[in-house]
């Protein structure tokens, strides 16, 4: 029998819960592709976490073309770090002075901008911080970068198409920059179920949590790769539906703390080898991509904090 990653089984919302674990760390990115911020806890919203003046996926930084700019070309962006504090936004870099950017209350973004090929909308930051954005990503100030802003609001991106590898999809799932949904989750039993594979491999790298950006880290006597099948999961009273598997690239041979990418791929190397799809309707759709985490949404909203239970319904 061919493994599926898909759901599968009853997916209606359970109404009795079982304790599996408990939350340990909670990330916000405000800035997509830039440095995270470790938080104690935040607010599952509709279109993204949320802690004070802090969003996640807010800012995106998109070059002259309006395209798109990441880690995944340029890794040592995720050594710029970011804060939010009182509509204003600070962005510091090693060696370079720090660049502070106030956020209007009220903006009307412009269309035109997409992320992985799903058109969005954004206001333009302005010219200073394009011109720094340039300097430390580009090494060029006139490098044509420009920071955009998504407003509190309605995500501006499409709804979604449901597919058989998103059984548990919503059309309404939808994040302001990130890459596919509002939240996702990883589990500690998963960072450590991968250093093993990679240590059968015998490859010299033992990774961490944060080079897979997880919204939400969750630790507890669980199997590697369970949260896979998963199909809602109870934080505190907040209810996530578990949308899809989270689908992998290059990004995850980014180191968060050099800024600099692994020689060999790895680990994507070996989550290829171990964790892509082989059922036909799941390969058509991702690929060589392989899966690492989950991508949840926010089914009944409210505050998460790092300690709070993690419970889970049936299991399929």
């Amino acid at each position: 029998m061919v493994h599926k990653y898909t759901l599968q089984g009853d997916l209606t919302q359970p109404t009795s819960w079982t304790k599996v674990g408990s939350v340990s760390h909670l990330y916000i990115y405000p800035v997509k592709s830039c440095k995270g911020i470790l938080v104690d806890s935040f607010n599952s919203s509709k279109h993204a976490a949320e802690k004070d003046d802090l969003v996640d996926r807010q800012f995106m930084i998109v070059d002259h073309k309006q395209n798109m700019v990441t880690a995944r070309k340029y890794p040592h962006m995720v050594l710029i770090e970011v804060s939010v504090t009182k509509s204003v936004l600070t962005l510091s870099y090693p060696g370079m002075e720090n660049i502070i950017v106030t956020v209007p209350d009220t903006v009307k973004g412009k269309d035109g901008f997409e992320v992985f090929g799903e058109p969005c909308s954004g206001a333009d930051m302005g010219d200073n911080v394009g011109q720094w954005l340039s300097e430390v990503i580009l090494n060029d100030a006139e490098g044509g970068l420009r920071l955009i802003f998504h407003p509190k609001a309605k995500s501006t991106r499409p709804d979604k198409e449901s597919n058989v590898a998103s059984p548990n999809m919503s059309s309404q799932d939808k994040p302001y920059y990130a890459d596919t949904f509002p939240f996702m989750m990883l589990s500690q039993p998963s960072v450590q179920g991968l250093n093993k594979l990679l240590e059968d491999e015998n490859v010299d790298l033992e990774v961490e949590h944060t080079r897979f950006r997880p919204n939400i880290l969750i630790d507890g006597d669980f199997d590697e790769f369970s949260e896979d099948k998963w199909a809602f999961v109870q934080i505190g009273d907040v209810v996530f539906r578990n949308a899809r598997v989270c689908d992998r690239c290059v990004f995850t041979t980014v180191d968060p703390v050099m800024g600099d990418k692994h020689p060999q791929q790895e680990p994507l190397k070996t989550l290829r080898k171990y964790r892509s799809a082989a059922a036909e309707e799941e390969k058509k759709l991702f690929g060589s991509s392989p899966f690492f985490g989950v991508f949840l949404a926010s089914e009944i909203n409210g505050v998460i904090k790092i300690g709070d239970d993690v419970k889970i319904g049936k299991q399929n």
